[in-house]
């Protein structure tokens, strides 16, 4: 005996199948386009190489030191020995001063104090202190 739908019943069965075979259809083309994406990322035979960049240490003057210097004066010095140097509340200045030609003596004067200057040892690296010294010397001090 062969069994007939009702055009009803044959209607239901078949949105009742299409429902997972949608989401299948679904899934399978959201994997691919994910992979097509991933498989774009990375990896692969690229040529492309990154140069390392230099960086000025302390010790080599150059501009990034001078900008750094400039910085670490501004938030360490500036309040005390003024504007670039020309003197200010406490400090001296710094453009007539013959200690600020010498850069052993201004890295001495900024690590451990003296006179009415606090040591700056606790507050800036041994490379913040090489760095605003060579500012010092470099940019402020007196020239000629």
């Amino acid at each position: 005996m062969e069994r007939k739908l009702s055009p009803a019943r044959s209607s239901t069965a078949l949105s009742s199948l299409r429902s997972p075979l949608r989401a299948v259809v679904l899934t399978v083309a959201v994997l691919a386009l994910l992979g097509g994406i991933a498989s774009g990322c990375g990896g692969g035979d690229d040529k492309t190489t990154i140069e390392p960049t230099t960086t000025s240490t302390a010790t080599e003057p150059g501009v990034g030191q001078a900008s750094s210097g400039a910085e670490l004066f501004s938030n360490n010095c500036q309040s005390c020995h003024g504007p670039n140097g020309a003197g200010g509340n406490i400090g001296p200045d710094l453009q007539k001063s013959s200690v600020a030609e010498n850069l052993a003596r201004v890295e001495n004067q900024v690590r451990n104090g003296g006179g009415a200057m606090p040591p700056f040892s606790d507050v800036l690296s041994d490379d913040e202190i090489d760095t605003v010294a060579h500012y010092v010397v470099e940019q402020i001090a007196p020239k000629g």
